[in-house]
């Protein structure tokens, strides 16, 4: 039978650190060499196997660290002269010892520990296999079988269409799983996988690493999301839209009246380099009113005689979260069509370009970034538009 500590304090783990003022090795250690450390690590036996629990020793009238290096986890680094340590693979593991002598110089020795069975579960690996969940494993070993994952994926129930959302019902596999569907990733062994890319065949993928360190990689077959049966938080706080509680709503925006067109990096959240307005430029402030459910953007125009051309009008519109990247500031991406485009569509320092892709980088339930990328990403300029939200009167 396995043996799972979950939560064990493993006070040794906090290991108070020895007191170098606490050594009285003589002069004889004022220039230790790694073969005069005298250490030893044993791993605690459990059903009469070696677990993953290390108990340590330095007998050596030196300031004595242990470095264990662990399997999906930084390293550990332990300062004592005995106390308990741990790893997290099954087989040889190498420890790192470190020691300083009276003088100050560090010297290191590495000790081999054989671990047959892991009985010290860790928080991050417990927390990634689920265990205690129903469906999930029950302890961290080797082996790995595709029968093992049960999946579903969902049923949008307003339009009877396969939802964007995959869920891991069961997977009792022992061993560390990271699934992957298109852009999507889910690091837990159990649970759900959401894509926010719709109309695309995408293949579901589980990567795999057991307590032996094997690691592999399965297809789980290719699915299609034709429907948001689990909506991004940005499609209600841009469009307004729900499908339970106001799937007819939309949601009207208008430029903020100051500082609401302008430059900066293509990686800012908000222009940085210069601003001005639509409206010193020769074009008009108006709004902008989202349709989520019949994908229609429109646009009101207040002056329609503005030097700039730009009028009112219509047109489809897309939304897209498979962009979302936060070194970029990207929350999502919003796909315009003319005639219904933004205000004042216009990209600084380049010429009359009409883009049509906007990063979506800053969305409040009142406020509202968009950014669109210079085709010379040489330039690292971005055009930004700054939006508020029209309130209902």
């Amino acid at each position: 039978m396995k043996k799972i500590f979950y939560a064990i304090p493993l006070m040794a783990m906090t290991l108070a650190a020895c007191n170098p003022s606490d050594i009285d090795g003589g002069s004889e250690w004022a220039s230790v060499s790694a073969d005069q450390i005298q250490v030893t690590a044993t791993p605690a036996q459990v059903d009469g196997k070696n677990g993953n629990v290390i108990h340590v020793v330095s007998a050596s009238p030196v300031v004595t660290a242990w470095d264990a290096p662990q399997l999906v986890e930084s390293t550990t680094h332990t300062v004592t002269t005995e106390g308990d340590i741990y790893v997290t693979k099954v087989g040889t593991n190498v420890i790192t010892v470190s020691a300083t002598n009276t003088g100050g110089a560090p010297v290191t020795k590495e000790v081999t520990v054989q671990v047959d069975t892991i009985s010290y579960i860790t928080p991050t690996i417990n927390e990634r296999l689920c265990i205690g969940k129903t469906g999930a494993p029950t302890y961290f070993g080797q082996g790995f079988s595709k029968s093992k994952i049960v999946l579903e994926q969902t049923i949008d129930e307003l339009t009877g269409k396969p939802g964007n959302s995959i869920t891991i019902k069961s997977n009792t596999n022992p061993a560390l799983c990271t699934f992957k569907w298109g852009s999507s990733a889910m690091t837990t062994n159990i649970g759900k996988i959401v894509t926010y890319s719709l109309d695309v065949e995408q293949e579901l993928t589980v990567e795999y690493i057991d307590a032996a360190g094997k690691t592999g990689t399965i297809s789980l077959g290719t699915f299609k999301a034709e429907a948001y049966s689990d909506l991004p938080a940005g499609i209600k706080m841009l469009t307004g839209y729900d499908p339970e509680t106001a799937p007819t709503a939309t949601k009207t925006w208008t430029l903020v009246d100051e500082n609401n067109w302008g430059n900066g990096g293509n990686n800012d959240k908000k222009p940085s380099w210069w601003t001005t307005t639509v409206m010193d430029q020769g074009g008009s402030n108006g709004t902008i009113t989202f349709d989520f459910a019949n994908s229609t953007l429109t646009k009101v125009i207040f002056d329609e005689s503005n030097s700039a051309g730009d009028k009112s009008g219509s047109g489809a519109f897309s939304l897209d979260f498979s962009t979302t990247d936060d070194s970029k500031s990207i929350l999502f991406t919003l796909k315009t069509t003319e005639p219904g485009n933004i205000i004042y569509p216009v990209m600084i320092n380049q010429g009359d370009y009409h883009p049509t892709i906007y990063d979506v980088t800053l969305l409040t339930e009142k406020d509202l970034v968009l950014r669109a990328q210079h085709t010379n990403d040489a330039t690292w300029e971005g055009c930004f538009w700054v939006f508020r939200v029209v309130e209902d009167e």
